[in-house]
């Protein structure tokens, strides 16, 4: 697992709420070369005016969640490669 980020990659708002969209990244190796990409996102509401340092707990929060949510589907996805690799053996 390489080094992580969390940005906000979009916002938009209106006097009712604001969306905001949570991004993670990690640097990965592709084709030889390290590269960020992105291992999920979430998309979080606010009522209309909260204030940016109110956000930021649920900003993080969300983060750990995308990456949580990252690394279960990893183990997922290893352990469906590896059912198959010997289903292919039978």
């Amino acid at each position: 697992m390489g080094e992580r980020r969390i940005s906000v990659e979009s916002v938009t708002q209106n006097p009712e709420k604001v969306d905001i969209l949570v991004v993670v990244w990690e640097k990965q190796m592709v084709e030889g070369v390290e590269k960020e990409v992105v291992i999920g996102e979430k998309a979080l509401t606010f009522p209309g005016g909260t204030e940016a340092k109110d956000m930021l707990p649920a900003i993080e929060e969300a983060g750990e969640q995308v990456q949580e949510a990252a690394s279960q589907a990893k183990k997922i996805r290893t352990d469906l490669n590896q059912l198959l690799q010997e289903e292919i053996k039978q």
